[in-house]
């Protein structure tokens, strides 16, 4: 019997730790973004956008089929609709919306949580990983195992869509893991003027997140041309987009969870879609 039991231990670790890597692989490899096909409407009764939802290294480059089965459009008045149309394709998903009521839109697809140990083991100090909350790893952890720790993982992905006159409903947090505050409307943004975002991690001002911003079009040109900055003790980033086109934002802020019964670090991001108007 005790033989039987170490062969199911034994399976059940080699099955955690694949699918933490494939999962890993794809979530933290690849960051997940969605794409509006206009960030503005404009045209009397409302009308219909199409957003694309991908898992990419490159800005606005399709590579992993992130699903949008969870994508949230929050209204004007703060209420959650549902998307129409979801298709999941090999590189990408997609949904369509009809916006018609004037105001701010943000359209979310917010993951769940997920918890991943990273430990050594071997005479290699080989690092490993599997899909373990500190709870469980216990039981799956190999016996001499060490420097061990599970990370809490999260990621929003966000974008904004007006129509007719800008508003500031949608913009309410939640109060969990990573969150941006507009300061600066996103209708508001403008090639050449100084645009400011702030970072909340679980409801406070977060000092210390790190974000990337791309412009699109990083195919064609030599440089990425990105834009590195970091939250100021009051959580807020600040930034120039110097062309206009469709921007990317990747914010990421990591964290120690001191007393937390899942996980002893965090590490979660803000995926933000936003277009910079011409002068």
């Amino acid at each position: 019997m005790m033989i039987k039991n170490n062969k199911m231990k034994a399976v059940s670790l080699a099955c955690a730790m694949v699918a933490g890597l494939a999962v890993s692989a794809t979530a933290n490899a690849h960051p997940r973004w969605v794409l509006p096909s206009h960030f503005t409407v404009s045209k009397e009764g409302g009308d219909w956008l199409t957003f694309d939802v991908t898992a990419s290294h490159g800005t606005f480059v399709f590579d992993k089929p992130a699903g949008s089965e969870t994508a949230q459009v929050v209204m004007p008045d703060g209420r959650k609709e549902r998307p129409n149309f979801v298709i999941r394709g090999k590189r990408r998903s997609m949904f369509d919306f009809y916006f018609e009521e004037e105001g701010t839109h943000k359209v979310a697809i917010n993951g769940t949580p997920s918890y991943y140990t990273q430990y050594k083991a071997g005479r290699r100090d080989t690092v490993k990983w599997m899909k373990a909350t500190k709870a469980e790893r216990d039981e799956l952890l190999p016996v001499k195992s060490r420097d061990v720790v599970t990370q809490l993982g999260f990621t929003r992905a966000e974008s904004y869509v007006t129509v007719g006159k800008p508003t500031e409903k949608a913009f309410e947090l939640e109060g969990k893991y990573l969150e941006m505050l507009p300061l600066t409307h996103p209708s508001d943004i403008i090639e050449g003027e100084e645009v400011k975002f702030q970072f909340f991690y679980n409801g406070q001002p977060q000092q210390g997140v790190t974000a990337e911003i791309t412009r699109e079009g990083t195919l064609y040109r030599n440089h990425q041309e990105q834009i590195d900055v970091v939250s100021d003790e009051n959580g807020i980033v600040t930034f120039v987009p110097a062309q206009a086109g469709r921007w990317l934002m990747k914010a990421n802020y990591r964290g120690d969870l001191p007393n937390n019964p899942l996980a002893d670090r965090a590490s979660v991001n803000v995926h933000l879609t936003f277009e910079a108007v011409l002068q």
